[in-house]
């Protein structure tokens, strides 16, 4: 049980101090910036698994603040949430807690807004070509409007 559960930690670890190094040796990043990413990488991972925080809630916001461009760094963002929200439903598929019907259900209506904000970022991009603040913008105010609502629901008592 223990051994199994020590191997993607070791894994991970391996992996992510092989990327350092090489990283570190190619010039073009500082053990700051590096320490940085890898410090939220992992932090954002064990909350997506302790509490379900979206990676998206965390990684986007960081990246700008890394000065990463905006329209990478959502996009980015939205790559690393793939793997975050992956690996924490296949662990919650295991203890049987998944709700197939409702998950389908959210995943198809998902999608399809997806699509339409994906879609809507681009003619943002095609009208307004000079100004990336509008993908910022969009990024704080979700950031804004999920923080109301974590704050409200821990009023709500049913």
């Amino acid at each position: 049980g223990h051994l199994f559960g020590g191997v993607p930690l070791v894994l991970c670890g391996g992996l992510a101090t092989f990327y350092y190094h090489r990283l570190a040796m190619s010039g073009h990043w500082s053990h700051q910036k590096l320490l940085a990413y890898q410090t939220v990488s992992c932090g954002t991972g064990l909350l997506a698994g302790l509490v379900g925080v979206g990676g998206g809630l965390i990684f986007s916001p960081f990246f700008l603040m890394m000065k990463v461009d905006p329209a990478v760094a959502v996009a980015t963002s939205a790559t690393c949430v793939v793997f975050t929200s992956t690996s924490t439903t296949f662990q919650y598929l295991l203890m049987d807690r998944v709700s197939i019907v409702v998950a389908l259900a959210y995943g198809i209506v998902n999608c399809f807004s997806s699509w339409v904000g994906t879609t809507l970022v681009h003619q943002l991009g095609d009208r307004f070509e000079n100004r990336k603040s509008y993908i910022t913008f969009i990024v704080a105010a979700s950031v804004a409007a999920s923080a109301v609502l974590a704050v409200g629901k821990s009023f709500y008592h049913p």
